[in-house]
């Protein structure tokens, strides 16, 4: 037994030698896994697909994952491509119009196949109208239609072009609304052109030509005593669905005058005529002294198109005048206004002519001379009246504005008369006339009630999406309006005011609910520089893409992107740092959407802290003080403090602290702090807030330095144990305790302590 094991081993050892007979070899490597995919090449139309397929060798396991440009799955803006291999073109043509499409083995990451893939565009646009007139301030849409074999991106980007781009060719907003400018440029022609988004480089456009249609008429006496003011009235009339710039330039020459030697004119009111005619009413009051030759001439000429200027001669006559007051008006029909003459100088003013355009006392064409206050009018009798009322006829006369005269009896040149327009019933003017609010804006509105004197209004909020309550949002009695939180479908609100004079009239506003990311509100708002750690920074609002499932919206400080989170579609939050606010400024906020878009800029205002600290002192005597500036920012915590947690400064408790057992006794009451007879003497007091307090913060009481915090320590559960210092020669009274943090946010515990 032992030899054969002994021989076995010697054979063993033997077999085991290089080369011999019998000896074994080293087996050769695997094959390497390959990877091809097919095709190799090709062409793709904006948002068509293209299926590839990938053959892996050497392996049982032959699967893959799909990249485009290193992107696994592709994006939005190269394509993207499933887990089977089919190819989704971008919409928008990528900038280079190729990207690789990659496959990569499953069994062994090192081994891909990559493929050149040129993404094509087929687009054609074509334009309606292909040409047009457009009126000064009037609106034209165009419509801009994609052709193409594949799925683009259908947005076009309009623009306008021309010798009087940018500043005074209009505008068009992003729906390809043309809005002509309201003031006439030098060269009318202009240019509109749309641009595809997803291929530049297609585009088409339409020609289109301002036009000034509007006429320009003016009402003036045409004679005036020295002295005497009189309204003269310029009507612009637009063509209607146009908005002409209303802007009217007035002048005063003379050949025998210059500047105030020919009179003072003054524009007193600018107002709808109705129809669309807005009317000008300036007070002209003639020169003491009748220049030679006494014509003066009155200029009005038209921002809209200075070539329609328009112009009335004013003859001045020496000697006693009379003076009408108003001298100007707008009546609604039936509506009634009342006159008021003066005498200035020795005039008779004892025997008056009433006339209307002529006619004594007026008539039911062109309007009624009446007693003051008479319903149903009675006629003026007596010549004596220096107070008339004159009511509007039932339909606008053919002569409009109406002269509404009073001249001496058996003197016809010592008069004055009134321009009084008629308009068939009063009109109501919301102002602003359109906005675009972000979810729960709060926008103002104001009603201007036109033919009356009467100028209460009720507020309704209108809109065939408003039939829920809320939905629309809400207007309160004196017209302030709160959007909904969401926009209505359709998004197209109304706000209307009824005129309480005439229900059956009223004028609109219209507002639309904004879609994309808004910001409402900061918190905080404000801060003070300097502060020595970051701090969260929540933003209020709507439109923002909640973090879950994500990817969420993104808010920029400054610009920079910081790490966000977004609870909802309200609500955003992200860190800012010591650096953000190291010096006072205006620090930009804004909310990114994941596709891009940004919101509206809100500012973070960084405000200087104040040097020292002031004192405002108010007694019975003297219970308000002025000529204070005082800067109040918000808790840097604002940010993260809700309805559950507080996280504010303020002193919830204080009392006396026994150093003998550790024990704080918090109460609400001030805390009486007893002088020493001489020297100083301590002592120990605790304080609690909701968000506790800390050694790190600041503690320091009111006062000339006299009263001071020498120690502070932790007590547990947010208690701070203070030491104070008080002397014998303390001033006596209330004292504040000041609270500050790192962030340079400070609370105030006032009266909180009394030294006795």
């Amino acid at each position: 037994m032992i030899f054969l094991f002994s021989l076995c081993l010697s054979l063993s050892a033997c077999g085991g030698g290089g080369g011999g007979v019998g000896g074994s070899t080293t087996p050769p490597p695997p094959p390497q896994i390959t990877v091809t995919i097919a095709p190799n090449s090709g062409t793709v139309l904006l948002g068509n697909t293209l299926s590839f397929s990938a053959t892996v060798t050497n392996t049982s396991d032959t699967s893959v994952s799909w990249s485009v440009n290193g992107i696994a799955g592709g994006s939005p803006q190269v394509g993207t491509i499933s887990v089977d291999g089919l190819f989704t073109a971008p919409a928008d043509l990528p900038a280079s119009g190729k990207v690789q499409v990659t496959a990569t083995s499953h069994a062994d990451s090192s081994k891909s196949s990559t493929t050149g893939l040129t993404i094509s565009s087929d687009i054609a646009i074509s334009l309606s109208p292909v040409s047009s007139s457009v009126e000064l301030g009037a609106l034209q849409s165009f419509h801009a239609s994609i052709a193409s074999s594949g799925k683009p991106d259908p947005a076009v980007h309009w623009s306008l072009s021309g010798p009087a781009c940018p500043n005074n060719c209009g505008a068009v907003d992003a729906n390809g609304n043309y809005t002509a400018p309201g003031i006439l440029p030098s060269a009318p022609a202009i240019t509109i052109t749309a641009t595809s988004v997803a291929d530049p480089s297609k585009q088409n456009s339409s020609p289109l030509t301002i036009t000034s249609h509007f006429t320009l008429q003016l009402a003036a006496p045409s004679s005036l005593q020295p002295g005497v003011t009189s309204a003269i009235v310029a009507t612009l009339t637009p063509v209607p669905g146009s908005g002409p710039s209303a802007v009217l330039s007035w002048s005063l020459s003379g050949s025998g005058c210059s500047g105030n030697a020919c009179g003072i004119l003054t524009v007193i009111t600018t107002q709808s005529a109705g129809g669309g005619a807005i009317a000008d009413t300036a007070n002209y009051t003639a020169p003491a002294t009748p220049p030679q030759p006494s014509k003066i001439v009155v200029t009005v000429t038209p921002q809209a198109d200075p070539s329609k200027q328009t112009q009335a001669t004013i003859t001045i006559q020496s000697g006693p005048s009379l003076s009408l007051l108003p001298p100007a008006a707008t009546l609604a029909a039936n509506h009634r206004v009342t006159l008021n003459v003066t005498e200035n100088g020795t005039t008779e003013a004892s025997s008056l002519v009433w006339t209307v355009n002529g006619i004594s006392g007026g008539n039911s064409t062109v309007g009624q001379l009446c007693v003051v206050a008479s319903s149903p009018c009675q006629n003026v009798t007596t010549r004596s009246a220096m107070q008339i009322d004159y009511i509007a006829p039932g339909a606008i006369p053919a002569s409009n504005p109406v002269s509404v005269k009073v001249a001496i009896a058996g003197n016809s040149a010592i008069f004055s008369s009134a321009q009084i327009t008629v308009i068939n019933h009063i009109l109501v003017s919301v102002f602003p006339g359109s906005v675009t609010l972000p979810p729960l804006g709060v926008q103002g509105f104001t009603a201007s009630v036109l033919g009356t004197t009467n100028q209460a209004v009720v507020w309704q909020v209108q809109g065939s999406a408003c039939s829920v309550i809320g939905a629309c949002g809400a207007i309160t009695p004196s017209g302030t309006f709160t959007g909904p939180a969401t926009p209505p479908t359709p998004n197209a609100i109304q706000i209307v005011a009824l005129s309480q004079d005439d229900s059956t009239q009223s004028g609109a506003a219209n507002v639309t609910v904004s879609t994309g990311a808004n910001i409402l509100s900061l918190h905080p708002a404000s801060v003070y520089a300097g502060g020595a750690n970051g701090f969260t920074l929540t933003v209020d609002g709507s439109g923002f893409v909640p973090s879950n499932p994500g990817p969420g919206s993104t808010l920029l400080i400054n610009g920079t992107a910081r790490v966000t989170t977004c609870t909802s579609a309200n609500s955003c939050s992200a860190p800012v740092n010591s650096t953000d606010v190291a010096q006072p400024s205006n620090i930009s906020v804004q909310i990114q959407s994941p596709s891009g878009p940004l919101s509206n800029i809100v500012s973070l205002v960084v405000a200087a802290p104040g040097a020292t600290n002031d004192v405002i002192s108010l007694t019975n005597s003297t219970p308000a003080i002025t000529g204070k500036n005082i800067t109040v920012v918000e808790p840097t915590t604002a940010g993260v403090d809700n309805s559950s947690v507080s996280f504010d400064l303020n002193v919830a408790a204080l009392g006396v602290f026994n150093t003998s057992n550790n024990a704080c006794n918090l109460g609400g009451n001030p805390i009486p702090l007893a002088r020493p007879a001489s020297g100083t003497i301590a002592a120990d007091i605790c304080l609690f807030s909701q968000s506790g307090f800390d050694t790190s913060m600041a503690y320091t009481i009111s006062g000339p330095g006299d009263v001071a915090v020498i120690s502070k320590q932790p007590a547990g559960l947010g208690i701070i144990h203070l030491t104070i210092q008080i002397p014998s020669a303390a001033l006596p009274g209330a004292r504040t305790l000041f609270i500050q943090n790192a962030n340079l946010d400070k609370t105030a515990a006032s009266g909180a302590l009394e030294i006795q």
